[in-house]
Order: structure tokens, then sequence, then C-alpha cells
């Protein structure tokens, strides 16, 4: 059975606390103002504020990222192939083959809008799932960051993984962001 990554987000879990967003930012350094990791808040129509009327108000947050779609269309439209998929599911950029400012398709068929232009590079950028993290055999710096243990990721293809089985304690109560993409993304979210 080949590796599939994902990741999986209990978002009953999640306090909206950002450690995930500053542990992205530490490890994989994106541009300036710029975050390849960001916890939206769920409620009401600003930053950190409830939906509802008290004493019925709800607010909840939801860490967005890279979805590392299984049929992603910021693939079919890279005229230098810089971004890719690894066989073991993770969609990378190759930043030495970007056309960055003079391109930027990825950017307008992406509908999660993750990735990132640096200007100072002239590159685009997004999450790659701390390729470099994986590789050495670790979990993502989000992950490890989330002391509320809201962030799991693994092989989806593991059913012993911490991803799978945080998926299965969710008793398939699971959604994905934006379904009607058809994107096949690989991160999911407890519904919450």
């Amino acid at each position: 059975m080949s590796l599939q990554y994902g990741m999986f987000v209990d978002v009953e879990r999640c306090i909206g606390c950002q450690a995930c967003s500053v542990a992205c930012k530490i490890e994989n350094d994106p541009p300036l103002g710029k975050s390849f990791m960001n916890v939206k808040t769920l409620g009401g129509a600003h930053t950190d504020t409830p939906s509802g009327t008290y004493p019925n108000v709800k607010m909840t947050w939801e860490p967005t990222l890279c979805m590392h779609c299984r049929d992603a269309p910021c693939l079919n439209v890279c005229p230098t192939q810089a971004l890719s998929r690894r066989p073991d599911g993770i969609v990378v950029l190759n930043e030495d083959e970007c056309l960055g400012q003079g391109c930027r398709r990825c950017t307008f068929v992406c509908p999660y809008g993750v990735i990132e232009f640096n200007e100072a590079e002239n590159v685009m950028q997004k999450c790659n799932f701390c390729t470099q993290r994986v590789d050495a055999g670790q979990t993502t710096a989000c992950a490890e960051a989330c002391v509320y243990e809201a962030i799991f990721f693994g092989d989806l293809n593991d059913p012993d993984s911490d991803v799978s089985r945080a998926i299965e304690r969710a008793g398939g109560q699971t959604r994905v962001m934006g379904p009607e993409h058809n994107t096949d993304p690989v991160v999911y979210y407890s519904i919450g």
C-alpha cells in the first residue's frame, strides 16, 4: 500500500491560539506578513467574535493550509511543472522552477487561496507539509506545536497512524473544506 500523507484538524479542540501558525513561520520562513497556516475564526463577522446573541453564542477556529489535493488544480496549470506531487501524496513547489510574478496561474486556480507570492524572491510559496521534517521521520511543525492536540498528521493509508486514529475517533464526523470544488483534499476537519 502506498503512502498518502494527510491531516485531520479537530475544530472542537482548537482554541485559536495560533501556535500552529507561529510554528509554521519558524519552521518554513514564509514572506513577511504571510503564513502557510492561517487560523480563521468561524463565528461573527470579525476575527475572534462569536455568532449568535448572548447567552447563545458560538465561535470556532479553522486552521487553514494547503489542502494537498489529490486532484490539485494548481498542478494542471503550472507551465514549468514547479508544482508536483511526491510519491507520498504531498504537493510541493520547486521555487527554482517557478516563474513567480510572471505567471501566478496557481494562485488563480487554487480555490483555497493558500499559495503566497514572495515579492522579495519573485516566487510562489505554499505549505509543503514540512517535507524537511517528514523526510527526517518527524511530524509537521504545526501538529507538534498544537498544545491542545487538535492537529494530527500522518499516513492516511496506515490505520495505526496518528491521523487515521484521530479520524476514526471522530466516528465518521469529518468534512473537507470546499467540497464543491471537487479537488479531493487530504486535510480533514471535524464537524464542529
